[in-house]
């Protein structure tokens, strides 16, 4: 799993647990006491409270799977309490501690849905109907202070879960963004390895393949040279391709072989039987340029001659040039076939879109310029 997702996963679990804990607490704080209440209260009236009750420690456990249905049970759930008969304290069962579980409702539901407005304006109504009803129907309440205290108190709460959950719902909703972002980097890697490993080599092996077919019969041993070419370079991109398939299932970093500047003269030799000749000049201390920097342009070059040798109608000619000095990593490479005559340079292919983002994700540059007369790949990347 990439390490994105793995992140994400880590925090989901995190965040299932605080989820957890928390309920366990409100559960322990208000279910005991607001069992001892109705059963000092007796009668029926006790029974529907204590299934409002059960109702809304229901929401409560199913406010995150399903935030709109719990928010309306426990709506519900509170409406019935305030139309049943008073406790013998003097006030509505809609006061029963329990009842403070639909604060947490009414986070969830804002947290999961992004939605404030109407769980704050539903709630703030119910909490209007709870001061008429107990303003109207209790003549003598035992303590009007704590009950102008406590009507208040709750609406800040009911303001502040709202607050906190619209705050959840932007972090999750920016975590989320970021995880996307995290796979299509993948996914882009992916993309540019798979290409980069079946692109060169089937380009190779079908031009040595064409090749070796054409003299078959003049130069029987250099035929067989063509084709034990081609199959060297099949084994080695069947090894890559196992490499990419691996990182593809384990979930592993990707892992690729480090290439340095020195093996361009391996990659140049294995292109060498498809073209009509290429010649490398690299200039410059290539040992010090960064083990990402020499992959970047390993890829170009590869690139660049792969397109040489697949758009030719002839084997081309090509030369290579890498010169490395104290800014960074320049790389011409420049090929005497038919170039992308009809074509936009910028559009030609995938591997092209893969070493302009290859090099723009190091700080680099890529420029193509084709005409009748071939294409010159001109690339810099720096080493600081």
């Amino acid at each position: 799993m990439p390490e994105g997702q793995d992140a994400a996963m880590g925090r989901w679990r995190l965040t299932r647990a605080a989820d957890v804990v928390a309920a366990a607490v409100v559960l322990l704080l208000t279910v005991p006491s607001s069992i001892g209440l109705l059963w000092s209260a007796g009668g029926w009236a006790s029974v529907v409270g204590g299934v409002c009750g059960a109702v809304l420690v229901a929401t409560l456990l199913a406010r995150r799977a399903h935030p709109w249905p719990s928010f309306w049970a426990s709506c519900a759930a509170l409406l019935v309490l305030l139309a049943l008969p008073r406790l013998p304290e003097g006030l509505s069962m809609v006061f029963l501690p329990v009842s403070l579980i639909h604060l947490l409702v009414v986070h969830a539901v804002v947290a999961g849905t992004g939605r404030w407005r109407l769980p704050l304006a539903v709630s703030l109504v119910g909490l209007g109907l709870i001061v008429a009803r107990t303003v109207l129907d209790v003549p003598d309440p035992l303590d009007w202070g704590t009950f102008w205290v406590l009507v208040p108190f709750t609406a800040l709460v009911l303001a502040g879960s709202c607050v906190l959950g619209a705050r959840d719902w932007e972090r999750r909703q920016l975590q989320e963004h970021r995880l996307h972002e995290a796979v299509a980097r993948e996914r882009e890697l992916m993309a540019r390895e798979v290409h980069d490993v079946v692109a060169h080599s089937l380009t190779v092996v079908v031009a040595q393949a064409d090749a070796a077919l054409l003299v078959m019969e003049a130069d029987p041993q250099r035929s067989r040279t063509m084709v034990s070419n081609a199959v060297t370079t099949g084994r080695e991109a069947m090894a890559e391709m196992q490499r990419v398939v691996r990182v593809l299932r384990d979930g592993a970093p990707p892992g690729a072989p480090v290439r340095s500047l020195h093996d361009l003269d391996t990659l140049v030799a294995s292109s060498r039987s498809a073209t009509a000749g290429i010649e490398l000049v690299v200039d410059g201390d290539v040992d010090r340029v960064d083990p990402e920097i020499a992959r970047a342009v390993y890829r170009i070059v590869q690139e660049s001659l792969t397109n040489a040798v697949k758009h030719g109608t002839r084997p081309p000619r090509c030369r290579v040039d890498v010169r490395v000095d104290a800014r960074g990593v320049s790389v011409s490479v420049h090929d005497d076939g038919p170039g992308l005559t009809g074509r936009e340079p910028a559009d030609a292919g995938f591997g092209i879109l893969g070493i302009r983002e290859r090099a723009r994700s190091l700080g680099g540059r890529v420029d193509i310029a084709s005409d009748a007369s071939g294409t010159r790949v001109s690339a810099w990347l720096p080493t600081t």
